[in-house]
């Protein structure tokens, strides 16, 4: 009788497992992004496909919840930002990766994270992530702009990749 009991204790696991995880993939992400060279990075958090430019051999994980649009190769790319758009009035001890905030202008916010130093994420409000730049080379790190006094956001334009829209990663919602 304890075999049987256990038995369906796994079963019902398994499938609380099986159903999380379909949960987590039921809104899967997909945004390619452009260079003005014409070169892409792509994101797509259903496959786990990740093309960037040294980024080689690495796959995509979606780390999402109710909370938070996140996702990582575990490599040096990761991102997570809010979900609702009163992100000001939120803790981000919550969110995977903790954003440090380079620019803001309007509804357009630039991010680094610890995470992924090479990035910066350009995110929009209620759009989403419109633009990620890349480091000039492999050991770049864009943290260093926050001690640098004549730093311009301007300034990085040479090294962005705009989103192909109309579709964005990770708007966030009122």
């Amino acid at each position: 009788m304890k075999l049987v009991s256990l038995v369906k204790t796994c079963i019902l696991s398994a499938s609380v497992a099986v159903a999380g995880m379909a949960a987590a993939s039921a809104d899967p992400m997909h945004a390619t992004f452009r260079s003005p060279a014409g070169d892409d990075i792509i994101v797509d958090t259903a496959t786990g496909a990740f093309r960037a430019p040294r980024a080689k051999g690495t796959t995509l994980t979606d780390c999402s919840d109710d909370f938070q649009t996140c996702f990582t190769d575990g490599h040096g790319f990761a991102f997570s930002y809010y979900k609702k758009c009163d992100a000001n009035l939120q803790d981000d001890s919550r969110l995977r990766f903790k954003p440090k905030i380079l620019g803001v202008l309007h509804n357009y916010v630039w991010l680094v994270f610890d995470e992924s130093p090479n990035y910066v994420f350009e995110y929009v409000d209620q759009r989403g992530l419109v633009g990620i730049f890349i480091g000039p080379t492999a050991k770049y790190d864009f943290r260093d702009a926050f001690r640098n006094r004549n730093f311009r956001i301007g300034d990085l334009e040479v090294y962005e990749y705009r989103g192909v829209g109309p579709k964005y990663i990770g708007g966030c919602t009122s």
